[in-house]
């Protein structure tokens, strides 16, 4: 049950301030309004030109006026990636939009809690479809900070009412075996397609079809989930059901990514991760290049800190010894080195989510 007293939600949210700078200075390094600008001589041309190569922008991809007019943009501010005329921006997006795929799981997974239900976290796939308009390093930090101020308390998740209304469980017809091939085709698929095909066009369909998948993915999984599934998945296997193969699979992809950067890669990974960070820019691909770069560092920063105040809340209801936090403090960066980003934050969440269950 979430926290509902007024002074606690007031303290909590002064303590979950710093997501708000993070929101805050995503938005505000990427500037979209000089994105826009940048994307103007593409969309008012219709095509998309560099180094004397050109192929003309998909118009009408989604035959929906107001959808098809947001995304032209934000494919062309794809494009030097995408299409590979910035080399170091296509090893970094490639990691970056791959490691979505443990995130948006993880949003997913904690929309399920029964805890969760109704507030901020229990609408995942309303945050992850924002988050392809505006930016996930502006929208996960605005994310986390409400889930923190309305959602659950670690006292409101291992309390004994929440042991009596299993307000602490995910809810395994909502995460049911069906959501890894969900993932695994609407997103990694379609990244992959788009990072990795030999044709350019066939890559700028693909950046097309890619930004609406956390909706059809959310939109699929409830649907499957209150049809296919019921009739082919007994109720038994379903409260056998474990978000680890889950996270396994999103977080192998991504680590597979990973390792193939720093075995296959050019350049280093400060100049892949971070080369754009240290002063502003004003032309197309520079600033595109900082812009993208500020997404993900932001958006990773409140990955990690959620985690760190989810962990922290435990501790602070005395339900983690600090003895036992050596373990996922020691092994983190070693995770990350080795696999990645996304596939550290998917172990530190399973550890999270191991001491909750030995709570009950």
């Amino acid at each position: 049950m979430a926290s509902s007293s007024a002074a606690s939600r007031i303290k909590r949210a002064v303590v979950a301030s710093p997501f708000l700078y993070l929101a805050w200075l995503c938005f505000t390094e990427m500037d979209r309004h000089k994105l826009q600008a940048h994307q103007e001589p593409a969309l008012s041309s219709r095509k998309i030109e560099w180094g004397g190569v050109s192929i003309p922008i998909l118009w009408d991809f989604h035959h929906v006026p107001f959808l098809d007019e947001i995304f032209r943009g934000i494919t062309v501010t794809f494009s030097p990636s995408a299409l590979g005329f910035d080399a170091v921006s296509s090893w970094h997006m490639f990691n970056f939009l791959t490691d979505l795929g443990p995130i948006y799981a993880l949003w997913l997974l904690e929309s399920t809690r029964g805890a969760n239900a109704w507030t901020p976290a229990y609408f995942a796939t309303s945050w992850s479809t924002l988050a392809q308009l505006v930016g996930i390093g502006t929208i996960a930090p605005l994310f986390y900070y409400l889930a923190i101020v309305f959602g659950p308390t670690a006292s409101d998740l291992t309390g004994p009412r929440s042991k009596s209304s299993s307000n602490r469980l995910l809810r395994p017809e909502y995460y049911t075996p069906l959501l890894l091939p969900l993932i695994l085709a609407f997103h990694n698929a379609e990244i992959f397609a788009a990072y990795l095909s030999p044709g350019l066009e066939t890559r700028h369909y693909w950046v097309w079809a890619w930004q609406l998948a956390p909706l059809w993915i959310g939109i699929a999984n409830v649907v499957l989930a209150k049809t296919l599934v019921p009739l082919v998945t007994s109720s038994a296997s379903l409260k056998r059901a474990s978000p680890t193969t889950l996270l396994a699979g999103v977080s192998l992809v991504s680590a597979g990514v990973w390792a193939y950067t720093l075995v296959y890669s050019p350049y280093p990974l400060k100049e892949i991760f971070l080369s754009g960070v240290y002063q502003r820019e004003t032309e197309f691909l520079p600033h595109t290049r900082r812009a993208l770069q500020f997404d993900q560092l932001c958006s990773v920063g409140a990955h990690f800190l959620w985690l760190a105040y989810s962990i922290g809340d435990l501790v602070l209801a005395g339900k983690v010894g600090g003895g036992e936090l050596f373990w996922p403090v020691a092994l983190a960066p070693v995770v990350a080195a080795a696999a990645g980003p996304g596939s550290a934050l998917a172990f530190i969440w399973s550890w999270r989510e191991a001491r909750l269950d030995q709570s009950l």
